[in-house]
């Protein structure tokens, strides 16, 4: 029975995506467990498309044009492309000639989806969600001072115990509790045979259970893969026994968004509709019998077809084709660059690339923001290690920072250890609920001080913060243990693979890595700022271990035997990026050799000037600030803590290009697009490729879809606004004082006031490598098809610069039409 019940709950639970706790927040498509199935068919309740009063005030902006929507409507429709021909954003059928929005409008007979009246709508908890968000609270708040009783033995067996004593039900149904089984599995089989649910609904009745609170279902599933705390048994257990002895009403169950079925319409109704539809359209009192066939496929062929996810398409061929006409096609440099920097493919990693090149001969890259170094990073002194690598990865390597100088490292240590007892002290009241009462007698006059700077000065609040840090912990020359934590074989297989993946074909004299990281003041989603590649940690850690890797001369040797030259005068530097003041800070510059220090004074030179000009460009976008503002003034808002937009995030993303560098070197992408550097010359069996699609792609549609369903759902799949928001320790937050713990990103990430700050586009995936390739990866690999097939996202590629652009289809590759521009007069 027990693996019956567990086999019961593991399937219905199939399609819930884990929650990551904040202290290691990353991005997760919300509906993961949907890309199975068509995009436009995915389950739950929430809103896949912007409004049609959007999409129509776009269509009169020009924002959206007729050619957009014929497009987009010859992708939906294979059909037409055969019985039609499309051009100057028209699209003729048979005699008939109509524009893009006139076809939309002779699709009104077809469905529209019922999504945008359900979307909104919060649902209301029920009791059983009420009781069980309060109990799940309890046993997974961290405060020690308030820590659950019996919470050793597990949530079901400390909720069974406790629950008998709970004001909140009934005196019946309390008794009815002492006589609950032992262990969770009995008491969910015994609760499921009390409410008479058939064998074959159970799945059905468990998925709506766990649809009840889904921010704790994916929190706790979280905690039950990484903890062990805590089960989805055990929080069934109780919900379905809270269900059974209040009386309480199943619930009706999550109903799918797709459309309700529909029997297909006659031959004899389809064309008479069909002739009146073309009749009305050309003005005629006679129409040809070609053209009210081509209109009668039209609207026979895809009953499915719906006005919603037509526009989205044209809302993102518009972004797509702009994209691909600004791109270059020029030939690959053969000098070599004076400079490199590597950093990370977020897209806020685009402006400051885009800015250092400015300089001539400087040469950046783009590589996924942990560079190849999957590690548990133990900082000098700190209490406990992070894992700095891709949610996908488990940690099987500990590198760790060692001073240098042993007697500077003692002093060292000590002084951290006092710095690490004040700082857990004073932030003791975010986690213990009594602590707050002891802070105000011993250190209130201190912390207000504090306070009014932060409050009327936060420039100079975070300069003496800054000093405070440097006098308890001076700085030390400090290395990584990397040589020790892998083998010669391993480190020069990472090397291997970094640069091979990042399409590195020639070495500058110095070669910067830098990883990124994002500094706000009373942030509870700080980690959503930093590197996600970096399992939501700052960056530093893995460019420093990559850095000593690729100084390393046996990795040199072993990589020279493999064919990769590093010339000896090479150096690798290891830096950070910190995407609030948009400054490159230079790390272990005490390894820099004396014949690199001029090209690392000029790295420093260089670094400011580009910040400097990306800081004040960033200001356009960013509530509050002005590019009048200085960017000393700007980048005080890190300082803030009354500060909401330190910086906008990911906000804007919509495209990952693969590919060389000259494919984009030059052009302003508007800090939108992910950049993965890629050179097919230096994958000959295409590995590197398929590493590339199967990680950085995924983690970069994760993060794109994120923010696609925060904008679009903000109370369902988003966080909603911060301003009543209360944090669990570092759990996750609540919209007041319980209910649901909520997922996704706070309004303040996507939107302001009113408006969106994020366009909600679905990631348009650009690569320059052989079509043949791409296909036959994507034929290997399952959840590449369910992304593409499903039109979760989507493919463009070329062989190479020579060759057209084509698209990626279910059924092979399709060349995409040239647009040609419309005639004079035309309208768009």
């Amino acid at each position: 029975m027990t693996l019956l019940i567990r086999a019961k709950v593991a399937q219905a639970a199939q399609d819930i995506v884990p929650s990551w706790p904040l202290e290691s927040f990353i991005a997760v498509n919300p509906l993961a467990g949907e890309e199975g199935r068509p995009f436009e068919h995915a389950a739950g309740a929430a809103r896949l498309t912007r409004t049609d009063a959007a999409f129509h005030s776009d269509y009169r902006t020009g924002r959206i044009t007729n050619t957009d929507l014929v497009a987009a409507i010859c992708e939906r429709i294979p059909e037409l492309r055969r019985t039609s021909e499309a051009r100057h954003g028209q699209l003729k059928i048979g005699a008939l000639t109509l524009t893009g929005a006139e076809v939309l409008a002779a699709e009104l007979p077809l469905l529209v989806s019922s999504i945008s009246q359900q979307a909104m709508t919060h649902p209301r908890m029920d009791r059983v969600d009420r009781l069980a968000a309060k109990w799940v609270a309890a046993y997974l708040d961290p405060d020690p001072l308030w820590a659950m009783p019996d919470r050793r033995t597990g949530f079901y067996e400390a909720w069974r115990r406790l629950a008998c004593h709970d004001t909140n039900i009934s005196l019946r149904a309390r008794r009815r509790l002492r006589s609950l089984p032992d262990r969770a599995d009995d008491a969910l089989a015994e609760a499921i045979a009390g409410l008479d649910i058939l064998d074959s609904e159970v799945d059905r009745a468990m998925r709506a259970e766990l649809a009840g609170l889904p921010g704790w279902a994916a929190q706790i599933k979280w905690r039950a893969e990484h903890i062990g705390d805590i089960d989805l048994t055990s929080y069934l257990a109780v919900r379905f026994t809270l269900r059974r002895v209040l009386g309480e009403p199943l619930p009706s169950g999550a109903k799918p968004n797709n459309l309700p079925s529909h029997a297909e319409p006659s031959l004899r109704n389809v064309w008479m509709r069909a002739e009146q539809l073309a009749l009305h359209l050309s003005g005629s009192t006679t129409i040809d019998r070609p053209t009210v066939g081509a209109v009668a496929r039209l609207l026979a062929l895809h009953p499915q077809h719906q006005h919603p996810f037509t526009w989205q398409r044209a809302y993102e061929l518009h972004y797509r084709d702009g994209l691909l006409a600004s791109l270059r096609s020029q030939a690959q440099p053969t000098d070599r660059p004076l400079m490199q920097l590597v950093m990370c493919i977020d897209s806020r990693s685009e402006g400051i690339r885009r800015h250092l090149e400015r300089t001539p001969k400087v040469e950046t890259l783009g590589f996924a923001g942990f560079f190849a170094v999957p590690i548990r990073f133990l900082g000098y002194g700190a209490r406990e290690a992070v894992n700095s690598l891709p949610a996908l990865l488990s940690p099987r390597h500990t590198v760790t920072d060692v001073p240098l100088d042993s007697t500077t490292g003692v002093r060292q240590r000590a002084r951290l250890r006092l710095r690490d007892a004040l700082v857990s002290g004073l932030h003791a009241g975010d986690n213990v609920a009594a602590a707050p009462f002891a802070l105000a007698e011993t250190a209130g006059w201190f912390l207000g001080i504090g306070t009014l700077l932060k409050t009327l000065t936060p420039g100079i609040a975070g300069a003496l913060a800054r000093r405070l840090d440097s006098i308890t912990v001076p700085p030390s020359p400090s290395t990584t243990t990397v040589s020790t934590a892998f083998t010669l074989t391993e480190r020069a297989q990472l090397a291997e693979t970094a640069v091979r993946m990042m399409g590195l074909n020639q070495f500058a004299s110095l070669v910067v890595l830098a990883g990124h990281k994002s500094t706000s003041t009373n942030n509870l989603y700080q980690s959503a700022l930093d590197c996600g590649a970096c399992g939501g940690n700052p960056g530093a850690p893995n460019a420093r271990a990559a850095a000593a890797i690729f100084n390393d001369l046996d990795v040199r040797g072993v990589l020279a035997i493999r064919g990769i030259i590093i010339p000896n005068d090479t150096f690798f530097l290891a830096a950070e990026h910190d995407t609030v003041s948009d400054r490159l800070a230079a790390l272990d510059t005490h390894l820099v050799p004396d014949t690199h220090r001029t090209a690392l004074r000029q790295f420093e030179k260089l670094q400011r000037t580009a910040a400097d000009r990306l800081v004040t460009e960033r200001a356009k976008d960013l509530p509050g600030a002005s590019p009048r503002h200085s960017p000393a003034r700007l980048r005080r808002r890190a300082h803030d803590w009354a500060e909401v937009y330190p910086e906008l995030g990911l906000a804007g993303n919509a495209a990952m290009i693969i590919g060389p560098r000259e494919l984009s070197r030059g052009i302003d992408l508007h800090r939108r697009v992910f950049l993965h550097s890629y050179r097919t010359e230096l994958d000959p069996d295409g590995s590197a490729l398929e590493s590339i699609l199967t990680a950085p792609l995924v983690v970069a549609q994760w993060i794109n879809h994120q923010y696609y369903f925060s904008a679009l759902n903000p109370d369902r799949l988003g966080a909603g606004t911060k301003t009543v928001h209360n944090a669990i320790g570092t759990l996750g937050v609540l919209s007041g004082q319980g209910g649901d713990l909520r997922r996704g990103l706070p309004w303040q990430s996507v939107g302001f006031g009113d408006d969106l700050l994020h366009e909600p586009m679905r990631l348009a995936v650009i690569t320059q490598a052989p079509l043949e390739k791409i296909g036959e990866i994507v034929s290997r690999n399952q959840v590449l098809r369910d992304l593409f097939d499903n039109d979760w996202i989507t493919l463009t590629a070329r062989t190479d610069p020579s060759r057209g652009w084509q698209r990626y289809t279910p059924y092979g590759w399709l060349p995409l039409q040239p647009v040609s521009p419309p005639p004079e007069g035309a309208t768009q």
